[in-house]
């Protein structure tokens, strides 16, 4: 049987290829070669580019060595990138580390190309100990979130490859405390950095139970049995007290709390509840950290959920519990009881909101009493700002009044308390500003992230059920309303704070060509953070996975009057335990959303570019949603046909004659022309079969191609072209083999 297979037919001129696997000798032991995947739950989707830009083909295999070697064919007429594959150390031209088989490549062509890239692992002393494997890569419209797309999977893929593997007490591991190689950009001492670099992943779908050719699944089982190995356990009381009331910070009645141990715990607490609670499994059970012994309860060997319990108990004990005249000021510092600073209070209420709200975690009322009083202490009651260990800041109020925004959304404070709207009127004023860490928040990425949670988590009743903020606004006299994360600048205007870059466009600028962050803070040691909260940032999301909405519009472009037919069957979810289950459509660009379902369609009166919203929600509660924009061209005929080359076909040598099928190709202007010519039609179907380069092979809408494809026989290579010609336009198409 001779088996031809194609996936997607789009407008250019593309290669498409059918690779048969030859049977391997019995006694071979190829290589587990894995390529890095855009949408953990469908290895199959191509990663999004646009044309032009650079991106980042990734892979690993579990050999490396002198005599294994990994080539890359990038699928576009390109030269193969060939080189060794290492064990470790820092790779010198081609070669790459067995973790990090990447290649760098730009591609060009039109908008909807497809194009399949391999990855080839062979051991050069054993010829049949060779793996192929595809890597699938779409060349998309140029648009904001296509770029988020690209950074996104640029930065997972640099937290990837600067993972330090070891193995620790029998367990395999991954942290970033040290740089595997050279010099990374993501990596420092603390403890900390570890869960921070696990969220992104998590919240990007990521899991450590997922598919076991995402190669992604390893680095994040790795990392998160690390995660647990740098906690431990101290006995606290059953009875605490603060200015608020005497409660049991002990509520789970086991005697124990859980922190990290490292210094500067209470600071770094945070990070740890979060990616315990991203992972999505509260009844798994950890198998790293220190065991159990006597009363001791210890790490090892008890639900991701009950080791978050303990964090949560230790915070509740080591709560600052002094006060300033009639206002408690609990908070948290860098050890038990100190006197706070909201630099360390957000990482508590970054940990302990998530805890509360997505495991059901209790927390003693009087330390959230606690705290709001402390936010009312430190924050200045006429400028919204807040302080640092008072309502004065130390190096200016760009990371503190994020802070005291993020411990408002906890204690469930929002807009309509004066205490919420004057701290987001400050923010939306400054939003604009000169670049700079002390001027303006999108260039001060620690505050930056704790503002994104506040916007994402604001809570103005305290139900525990986040209230998103899309436009963050200001009652300052000529300030309007901006939507903070998608707000794009207008070039062609000087900056101004009606005029400014959103927080998604801000972090895919600042992006470096490598695919980390770095240097946008007050501080260097904040540097090695910022890859991970970026990452976080981009998607919209804290603690879980989102949907992705994708839009489709066919024909674009297309002509005034003619029918546009929208599709969202290509939206996706990154957490597999939810789907999408509204599709929302606004068809005229007007912020209402006039039409649901998965298809929608309209005509547009007027040439020129249109603008669609489609909006998905997902099964959550509250449902969680995303938007995406599709741009239609409406414009004068002649416009290129869209081709479609049929299949899969699959050919049987004992059933013949074998054709292709063009017949569902299509015209988008058919009938319609320029002035004084015939109406616009396809007049012909060529097809480009291999060696080729030169079209005509074969033609018409359904050419028999029995001769040709005999005279390959069984499990060979099939190359072909397919092209269509418009009266008037001649354009030729490209196939994606699937």
């Amino acid at each position: 049987m001779v088996s031809i297979d194609f996936r997607r037919l789009v407008p250019a001129l593309v290669m498409l290829a059918a690779l048969f696997a030859t049977a391997l000798p019995a006694w071979a032991i190829p290589p587990q070669v894995k390529v890095a995947p855009f949408d953990p739950n469908n290895l199959l989707t191509p990663h999004d580019t646009y044309s032009g830009k650079q991106i980042t083909l990734k892979g690993t295999s579990n050999m490396a060595g002198p005599t294994i070697e990994y080539r890359w064919e990038f699928g576009d007429g390109s030269a193969d990138q060939v080189g060794a594959v290492i064990l470790s150390g820092s790779p010198s031209g081609t070669q790459r580390r067995q973790y990090a088989i990447d290649a760098t490549h730009i591609y060009t062509g039109a908008v909807d190309t497809f194009i399949t890239a391999r990855l080839t692992v062979r051991n050069t002393s054993v010829p049949a100990d060779t793996t192929t494997v595809e890597y699938y890569i779409h060349i998309r419209e140029k648009t904001l979130p296509v770029e988020v797309n690209i950074a996104v999977d640029e930065g997972l893929w640099y937290l990837h490859k600067t993972m330090n593997r070891s193995v620790v007490d029998g367990a395999e591991v991954g942290d970033w405390r040290l740089c595997p190689f050279g010099t990374c950009y993501a990596t420092t001492s603390a403890y900390a950095a570890t869960p921070a670099n696990l969220q992104a992943f998590l919240v990007n779908g990521h899991r450590e139970n997922g598919n076991p050719n995402n190669p992604y699944t390893e680095t994040v089982a790795r990392a998160m049995r690390r995660t647990f190995q740098f906690l431990a356990t101290t006995t606290i009381p059953a009875t605490q007290t603060n200015p608020r009331g005497t409660f049991n910070p002990d509520t789970n009645a086991n005697g124990y709390g859980a922190y990290v141990n490292d210094s500067y715990e209470l600071y770094q607490g945070g990070f740890f509840i979060d990616a315990i609670v991203a992972a999505g499994t509260p009844n798994a059970i950890t198998t790293t950290g220190t065991t159990p012994s006597g009363s001791n309860p210890g790490i090892r060997g008890r639900t991701y959920r009950s080791v978050v319990q303990d964090m949560v108990d230790y915070y509740a004990y080591c709560q600052y519990d002094g006060s300033s005249g009639s206002l408690a000021l609990g908070g948290w510092r860098y050890s038990c009881n100190s006197f706070p600073d909201n630099s360390a209070v957000q990482w508590a209420a970054i940990g302990l909101l998530p805890a509360e709200r997505d495991l059901g975690i209790p927390i003693p009322p009087p330390v959230e009493a606690a705290n709001e009083d402390w936010t009312t202490y430190s924050q200045n009651a006429t400028t919204g700002v807040f302080g640092y260990t008072d309502p004065s800041p130390v190096w200016g109020p760009l990371g503190t009044t994020p802070s005291g925004m993020v411990q408002l959304a906890w204690t469930g404070i929002g807009r309509g308390n004066p205490k919420w709207d004057r701290s987001e009127r400050f923010m939306r004023d400054v939003f604009g500003n000169p670049a700079g860490a002390t001027s303006n928040p999108k260039d001060y990425y620690y505050g930056l992230f704790s503002f994104t949670k506040a916007m994402l988590l604001h809570d103005s009743n305290d139900d525990h059920i986040a209230e998103p903020i899309t436009l963050l606004q200001s009652t300052t006299a000529g300030v309007n309303p901006i939507d903070w994360y998608a707000a794009e600048r207008n070039p062609l205007q000087a900056e101004s704070v009606n005029n400014t870059d959103g927080v998604a466009r801000t972090l895919v600028n600042d992006q470096n060509a490598v695919g980390y962050w770095r240097a946008h803070n007050y501080d260097s040691s904040q540097y090695p953070f910022e890859t991970a909260w970026a990452v976080i940032m981009l998607r919209r999301t804290i603690l879980e996975a989102t949907p992705i909405a994708v839009a489709d519009a066919t024909p674009n472009p297309g002509i005034v009057g003619q029918t546009i037919n929208f599709s969202g069957g290509s939206s996706y979810h990154l957490d597999p335990a939810k789907t999408i289950v509204a599709w929302d459509w606004d068809l005229d660009n007007n912020g209402t959303f006039e039409t649901s379902g998965v298809l929608a369609s309209r005509t547009f009166p007027t040439n020129g570019e249109h603008t669609v919203v489609l909006r998905v929600s997902d099964n959550s509660v509250p449902p969680k949603t995303d938007t995406v924009t599709v741009k239609i061209n409406i414009v004068d005929p002649p416009i290129p046909p869209t081709a479609d080359a049929g299949g899969p076909y699959n050919f049987c040598t004992n059933k013949k004659p074998w054709f292709l099928n063009g017949t569902g190709s299509s015209n988008p202007d058919e009938g319609a022309s320029e002035t004084g010519q015939p109406a616009n039609t396809i007049i012909e179907y060529s097809w480009d079969l291999p060696p080729g380069g030169s079209f005509g092979d074969a033609t018409g809408k359904q050419p028999d191609v029995t001769p040709y494809f005999t005279g390959l026989g069984a499990a060979k290579r099939v190359v072909f072209y397919d092209t269509l010609l418009a009266k008037l336009s001649p354009t030729e198409v490209e196939a994606v083999l699937a």
